[in-house]
């Protein structure tokens, strides 16, 4: 294929949201047998019948993202009666898709007819009004509160706490948004979960890690941690910010996943440079007043009895040493 025709797809696979059509090959005057070659030099990649992404820019995704192109592929394909919800709405709303299946896209009937689930495309049924439905990317989903609410009954009371906490951070939702559309879903199977989920929720949190931590924390009966605890010395001066902390123990807390080493991020910075950094920062902060609790994905994601008694040794320990 012509350098020129490439570069017309992906000027189109971008303006939708990712993905090109067979069709559009076909369009720009092109023979549709060269899709096969492409294919197998790895240039494109096929994501369901007839849908093509462009595989450098693929995997420069997250696997959410990757999954809300084909959620936007399905939702472009679909009748006015039909629009994305749960799962795949909260997916095209940009929040974090952790622990929850990506297998099928979500899509909810708006004439009441049934479908059943195929070719990667699970059809529901339930009520939805003019004013649970909005625009993202020019596609009609359902509204990111709803669309927590509709995944959240479908996956683990963790998982629904992680999408609130990130949308009351960025503000995409309200605390009062999710009370009142939780109303609606009382009565629904698995309302459980996130109900609980919204008891938990804090908008301070700051990445999903954070929220499986503070998850860890509940469901293992540990002491809960005060979030995002600002430190300062005799003087006033700021030390630095811990994600956690335990003040009746004399602890701080960090979640060290690899977006916390960005925190200090500056072009030219080496990632050694960073670490020093970071290191240096805990070192201010802790001084001789506090200790340092640090949680790794693993660690919180599969919690074992062995950790979780380090956890209440260590704070134990802050409390003696400390206090």
């Amino acid at each position: 294929m012509h350098p020129d025709a490439l570069v017309a797809l992906e000027m189109l696979a971008a303006a939708r949201g990712g993905y090109f059509l067979r069709s559009d090959v076909r369009d720009i005057g092109l023979d549709t047998t060269s899709l096969g070659s492409l294919c197998r030099s790895g240039v494109i990649r096929r994501i369901r019948h007839g849908t093509y992404v462009f595989a450098e820019h693929d995997d420069a995704l997250g696997a959410d993202e990757q999954y809300a192109v084909r959620c936007l592929a399905i939702a472009d394909k679909l009748a006015p009666d039909a629009v994305l919800c749960g799962v795949s709405s909260a997916a095209v709303h940009g929040l974090p898709l952790v622990g929850i299946d990506r297998t099928w896209v979500d899509v909810v009937r708006l004439d009441d007819l049934t479908g059943r689930p195929r070719a990667g495309v699970d059809h529901r049924v339930f009520p939805v009004s003019e004013p649970d439905l909005v625009q993202v990317r020019g596609r009609t989903v359902t509204s990111p509160a709803r669309a927590i609410w509709e995944a959240g009954v479908k996956a683990p009371a963790r998982s629904a706490l992680v999408l609130m906490d990130d949308a009351l951070h960025h503000g995409t939702v309200t605390r009062d948004e999710l009370k009142a559309t939780g109303e609606a879903f009382a009565s629904w199977k698995g309302a459980q979960g996130p109900r609980l989920a919204l008891e938990l929720a804090d908008g301070r949190a700051e990445s999903p890690g954070e929220s499986v931590t503070r998850w860890m924390f509940h469901a293992c009966h540990l002491p809960m941690p005060d979030l995002q605890y600002v430190v300062r010395d005799d003087d006033g001066t700021f030390l630095g910010r811990s994600d956690f902390a335990w003040l009746e123990h004399g602890m701080l807390g960090e979640f060290d996943g690899k977006i916390k080493y960005g925190r200090g991020f500056v072009p030219g910075k080496s990632p050694d440079d960073v670490v020093t950094d970071e290191r240096t920062r805990e070192r201010a902060m802790c001084g001789r007043r506090h200790g340092m609790l640090r949680f790794l994905w693993d660690e919180v994601w599969s919690p074992t009895r062995g950790s979780i008694a380090r956890i209440r040794d260590e704070l134990e320990w802050g409390r003696r040493r400390y206090l």
